[in-house]
C-alpha cells in the first residue's frame, strides 16, 4: 500500500490543483472529457469496476480512513495517486463535507444504437430536467431495473454535476448515458427500432399498469413543474399518468420514473 508522503501538495497554483478545480464548471467537464467524483466508498467501486479512473487524488487522513482498500486497488490497476494537503482537498472539494479522497474519472461516451441493442429493450428519455437530485435519482433507478441507458435532452443539467453523481449513487459510472440533439427525432427513431413510446403526463388516458411493458419501451420523463412540450407528446404511442389519491395532483419526477420503471420490472418477471 502507498503511504502518505510528509509534505503533500499544498499550493493552491499547481497546474493540477487547476485542473482539478476547473472540472466543477460542465463547459470543461466536456471539453476534457472527465469529471470528479469524491468519498472513499465511490472511488473504491470506480477502480474496483475498472470505471476509467484517471488519477486518484488523496488527503493524508486517508490512511486512517479505511482507506487502505482504495490504495491498494488504485495501485493494483497501476492508477497515479496525487497527495495533497487537507486544506487542498476542502479548496478542490463540491462537498460540504470533504472526505478524503476524489478520483478524476473518463467519461465512457455511447452510441444511441448501444441503447437500442441493449438486451432489457428498456431506455428512459429525460426531458431538459433541472434538479441535478432528480436526474442522479432516475439514473441509479434505470440501473436498478436494468434499463439500458439513459437518454438526455439538450437543456437537461449536466449529468456530471457533482450533485448529480451524489444522487446516483454509483450508478453514474456503469449506466449508459447518450446526449440526444433533437429529442423529437430520437423519440421517432425509437419507434423506428421497435420501442413503444411512452409519455409520463398528469392527464394521461391510460395509467402505466394498462401498458405491456414487456414490449421494448422508451419512457420520456419531463421537466419539473412544466412537463413534456406538446411537440414531444404529438409523436410518442401512449401517454400515461399514475392514478393517485384525490388530495394529490402529481408526484416528483424520479418518484413517477421509478414507478413506471418498476411496473416495467414487474411485468416482465412475471411468467410467460
Amino acid at each position: 500500500m502507498q503511504t502518505a508522503p510528509h509534505k503533500p501538495l499544498s499550493s493552491k497554483d499547481n497546474s493540477t490543483i487547476l485542473y482539478l478545480r476547473s472540472l466543477s464548471d460542465p463547459k470543461r467537464r466536456k471539453k476534457e472529457k472527465a469529471f470528479l467524483i469524491e468519498g472513499v466508498k465511490m472511488v473504491e467501486e470506480a477502480l474496483r469496476d475498472r470505471a476509467g479512473v484517471k488519477m486518484v487524488v488523496a488527503s493524508p487522513s486517508l490512511t486512517q480512513h479505511h482507506g487502505k482498500a482504495v490504495l491498494d486497488l488504485a495501485e493494483n490497476r497501476s492508477v497515479d495517486i496525487l497527495w495533497i494537503s487537507e486544506r487542498l482537498m476542502d479548496a478542490v472539494s463540491e462537498s460540504k463535507t470533504p472526505q478524503p479522497v476524489m478520483a478524476v474519472v473518463e467519461v465512457k461516451e455511447y452510441t444511441e444504437d448501444a441503447l437500442f441493442a441493449h438486451e432489457s429493450g428498456l431506455i428512459v428519455i429525460c426531458h431538459q430536467l433541472q434538479d441535478p437530485g432528480n436526474l442522479g435519482t432516475i439514473i441509479r433507478t434505470a440501473e436498478a431495473v436494468g434499463a439500458g441507458g439513459v437518454a438526455i435532452t439538450p437543456n437537461t443539467v449536466d449529468p456530471y454535476n457533482y450533485k448529480t453523481i451524489r444522487a446516483s449513487m454509483g450508478s453514474i459510472l456503469r449506466m449508459p448515458l447518450v446526449r440526444v440533439g433533437d429529442v423529437t427525432a430520437f423519440v421517432k427513431k425509437c419507434g423506428q427500432k421497435g420501442f413503444q413510446t411512452v409519455a409520463m403526463v398528469l392527464t394521461g388516458e391510460k395509467t402505466h399498469f394498462d401498458l405491456d411493458l414487456r414490449k421494448s419501451t422508451a419512457v420520456i420523463v419531463g421537466q419539473e413543474g412544466s412537463g413534456l412540450p406538446d411537440d414531444i407528446l404529438k409523436d410518442v404511442d401512449h401517454r400515461v399518468r399514475i392514478p393517485m389519491a384525490e388530495t394529490l395532483d402529481s408526484l416528483n419526477v424520479a418518484v413517477s420514473g421509478a414507478v413506471f420503471l418498476y411496473e416495467a420490472l414487474r411485468q416482465r418477471m412475471k411468467k410467460p
